[in-house]
């Protein structure tokens, strides 16, 4: 006689067989360790992935410090001769170590200075005395004196009716601090001159 299982009663008895056959034989459906890639991972259309990009490694040394702006200058301040060279001209050389190292007592004015950079002038502060402006530019006495000689008058200065001694300080007296303004900047108390000097003037602007 044949028996006719029904479609329900076989499924029953299917998974019945199978759950016996696991817990006698003990195994355990195997796991894989593979790492799901980011490229495989696709949202559903319209739907915007969770998750984060992964940061790229960075490569390269390590950014050290931003380089210190150039130390001051020392001061070496030069006295004495070599103004005039053998061929008559103004020794320009003199005054590339020119600097201003600073506002201080005696020398608390406003230094002027050119497009490039250069000092070209220096506006004369109450209190203002000599030494402390030729310690602020770090220029010698007879330097700042032939950069003066025409406007203000000096050493280097050339008058057929009188003998031109450097002048007294006043508040607001402009000073040259240039070898090529030696025309053009400086003057006494408001007053400029015009005095000839011993020596050839670099070209002047």
């Amino acid at each position: 006689m044949t028996t006719r299982i029904s479609s329900a009663a076989a499924g029953v008895l299917v998974c019945l067989l199978f759950g016996t056959a696991t817990l006698l034989s003990g195994c355990v459906a195997p796991t894989t360790d593979t790492v799901e890639s980011a490229s495989a991972i696709t949202p559903a259309p319209g739907a915007s992935s969770t998750r984060e990009p992964a940061a790229s490694p960075t490569t390269g040394p390590t950014p050290g410090p931003l380089p210190s702006a150039e130390p001051t200058p020392r001061c070496m301040r030069a006295d004495g001769g070599g103004i005039i060279l053998s061929s008559g001209l103004l020794n320009e050389d003199l005054y590339s170590r020119m600097h201003d190292y600073g506002a201080r007592d005696g020398a608390a004015g406003t230094a002027h200075y050119a497009d490039d950079g250069s000092l070209v002038s220096y506006e004369v502060a109450s209190g203002d005395f000599n030494d402390a402006i030729l310690d602020r530019f770090c220029v010698g006495f007879y330097y700042l004196d032939a950069l003066n000689s025409v406007r203000r008058g000096g050493g280097s200065s050339v008058d057929p009716t009188r003998v031109v001694y450097p002048p007294d300080l006043h508040v607001g007296d402009i000073l040259n601090l240039s070898p090529y303004t030696i025309t053009t900047v400086g003057d006494v108390n408001g007053e400029v001159f015009a005095y000839e000097v011993i020596f050839n003037l670099p070209p002047q602007r």
